[in-house]
């Protein structure tokens, strides 16, 4: 065949296809090809169809139809469940010669979907048939492209509605039209980047009643999530029955991102975790969940949440341990006291606006606890429950550092030139600032109360803290068979914190202090009412006011403790080394006045060989002190000099104290 021919022939052939797509063309009446579209979408899904522009179709070896404004909504002129700017489908050529289309390849351009349960379709969609000027509509897609993307949903929990921007997306047929769909999607939501990968059941599996297979991966801000079952009912989302894994390098981003926590508290590092869970119509279940890292904070989950992605209807064993109370300080967005290790197990709940922790075992550092903790959020969130242990050491807890109010460094500052000081009480700010932070209502016991070297019995308090008021009331305890009762405050709402405490002891046994304040054994009464403000204990101890009472029988006195020996030794040389650390009594009053405080004959003492009486003064502004003892007889010395290091030495003129008077005994007799 001579090429003239071949080529004479290919060009009747050309102008054959271009007369056939232009009759095709012409052919499509856009208006009645839309309502049969409608018809047929409203006749198997319920669904309302309507369309802003004219269905056009654009020539070529691969022809195009497009639609404007496409709308499904469940009935007219509703709220629209789908809205698409743009619909591109490519459609094949040979189709379209006999005037059917056969859509290959379907854009949706701009579209804009709002989730939630949709009508089962009753039937298969069929535009086989056609209908007059409505061409016969066949579907063999084997590429979805979907570009700029908007999709809305609302939580059940939530009244606001969230949303995510899909960049790009790409559903693609594997091994031709009807099977199963590689997805591939992009996108950006709450100001992160997101990326999803899968396979996804073949589009016949929708409409075929049978539970929809899928197997997903998702990663955002460094969160990777697979996904892997089944979905009985994906219209209507109902049957989920989902393998779910998670796993990220850091948890606080994860708890920003979830609004555990807001911006006005954010977390500092905690470290990674990695969780796995079922996911159901009924929310999360067995779940596992390994958050964080021992030297923050490492905890494990198990158990089951209701709404996940409201944090609602959580029932978790919680089992936690750390080095210290700084990584917990972190996830509670809180400065709470700090100590350690850190072992806790515990089950977690949700409740209104917060969390709660109940069957608590824990131990921290020497401390052992157990009852019942809830956290409520709020700007000032708020700590509520009863805690018991078996031995409590507040000692081994620290406390934040702060100025509390007043221009104080975290360090003294130091003169240009080096002044002689010799008091003791610190100028460093009280860590109190945290009691700011958090509000808190409390019941505290406690079988044995360590406190330095005393050992309390029995101890009892309730602790509420609010707009920045400590209280602590119904403080009770016993020392041996004796018992204390109390009550404190700490009031940081004006300019200087306020601090106030009031204690009355009876039949106190000595002996468990374990050498504090110098005693050794004894037993003995106690009242004191104190009063002082300030942000430093120097600060306090200038500004106390109040009075204290002490009575004591049958002491001993620890020899390396106090003055009180070198005293007795100085108003009687002779004695045996054992009569200056044995009393037979003790009594003093004192009274607090602006820092300063005056015994005027308030204290008496007796030993096995003689009887004294002491008076004078200590002021703690300078922490300056001068106080005279005289022995019954007449012997006499002087204490003089700073509370860090007083001196015992009989100067500075005679004590104008008498030996005479009352006996100690007589004030020392036990209250009845």
């Amino acid at each position: 065949m001579k090429i003239s021919t071949l080529l004479k022939i290919l060009t009747v052939a050309g102008l054959v296809v271009v007369v056939a797509l232009i009759a095709a063309s012409k052919s499509l009446d856009s208006t009645r090809y839309q309502a049969y579209l409608a018809d047929r979408v409203r006749a198997a899904t319920g669904l309302e169809l309507s369309f802003s522009g004219p269905t056009k179709i654009k020539l070529g070896l691969a022809p195009q139809v497009s639609f404007t404004g496409l709308t499904l909504a469940t009935k007219p002129n509703g709220p629209a469940l789908l809205y698409v700017d743009r619909v591109e489908a490519r459609v094949a050529l040979l189709p379209l010669l006999l005037r059917r289309i056969q859509v290959e390849r379907l854009a949706l351009l701009r579209p804009v979907m709002k989730l939630g349960p949709l009508p089962r379709p009753q039937a298969a969609l069929d535009l086989s048939d056609g209908a007059d000027k409505a061409p016969a509509t066949a579907f063999a897609i084997t590429d979805l492209v979907v570009e700029d993307g908007v999709v809305l949903w609302r939580d059940p929990q939530s009244v606001s509605e969230s949303s995510l921007r899909l960049g790009h997306g790409r559903i693609q047929a594997e091994g031709g039209a009807g099977g199963a769909l590689s997805l591939q999607l992009d996108g950006r939501h709450d100001g992160a980047d997101f990326q999803v990968t899968g396979v996804i059941g073949a589009a016949a599996g929708l409409m075929s009643g049978k539970p929809y297979p899928l197997q997903l991966k998702g990663t955002v801000s460094g969160v990777v999530v697979v996904a892997r079952g089944q979905v009985a009912d994906p219209w209507a989302g109902k049957g989920i029955d989902l393998e779910l894994r998670a796993q990220g390098d850091e948890l606080a981003d994860l708890a920003k991102r979830l609004g555990v926590v807001g911006n006005e508290h954010p977390l500092g590092p905690i470290g990674p975790y990695k969780v796995s869970a079922r996911l159901t119509d009924a929310g999360l279940a067995e779940i596992e969940a390994v958050l964080g890292k021992r030297d923050n904070l490492l905890v494990t989950l198990k158990g089951a949440v209701r709404h996940p992605l409201a944090l609602v209807g959580l029932d978790l064993a919680v089992s936690a341990e750390a080095d210290s109370l700084a990584g917990l300080s972190r996830l509670m967005a809180v400065d709470i006291p700090n100590g350690g290790p850190l072992k806790l197990a515990a089950r977690l709940n949700d409740i209104d606006d917060g969390w709660r922790l109940t069957g608590i075992k824990s131990s921290l550092g020497r401390s052992d606890f157990a009852g019942e903790l809830a956290l409520v959020k709020g700007v000032r969130p708020r700590l509520v429950g009863r805690l018991a242990a078996n031995a409590f050491f507040p000692g081994d807890l620290s406390f934040p550092q702060g100025h509390n109010g007043e221009t104080l460094p975290s360090a003294p500052q130091r003169p240009a030139i080096p002044v002689q000081d010799d008091r003791i009480l610190s100028v460093e700010a009280l860590p109190l600032d945290w009691l700011k932070s958090v509000d808190m209502t409390l019941s505290l016991t406690a079988t044995r109360l360590h406190l330095g070297s005393a050992v309390l019995g029995d101890a009892a308090g309730e602790v509420s803290l609010s707009a920045s008021k400590l209280v602590v009331d119904s403080l009770a305890a016993k020392l041996g068979e004796g018992t204390l009762k109390g009550d404190g405050r700490i009031d940081l709402s004006g300019r200087l914190p306020f601090m106030a405490l009031r204690l009355s002891g009876t039949g106190l046994d000595l002996s468990r202090l374990g050498g504090e304040g110098g005693l050794e054994n004894g037993r003995g009464e106690i009242s004191l009412d104190l009063k002082a403000s300030g942000a430093s204990r120097r600060a306090l101890a200038s500004s106390l006011d109040g009075g204290l009472s002490l009575t004591a029988t049958d002491v001993s006195i620890a020899p390396a403790r106090g003055p009180l020996p070198d005293i007795l030794a100085a108003l009687d040389p002779t004695a045996p080394a054992a009569d200056r650390t044995r009393l037979r009594c003790v009594a003093l009053k004192a009274i607090a006045k602006a820092g300063q405080i005056s015994l005027d004959r308030g204290l008496r003492l007796e030993s096995n060989r003689i009887a004294m009486v002491g008076g004078g003064g200590l002021d703690l502004r300078s922490e300056s002190l001068d106080m005279g003892f005289v022995a019954k007889g007449g012997a006499w010395t002087r204490l003089r000099g700073f509370l860090g290091a007083p001196k015992v030495a009989a100067e500075g003129g005679a004590v104008r104290l008498s030996g005479d008077g009352p006996g100690c005994r007589s004030e020392a007799k036990p209250r009845r």
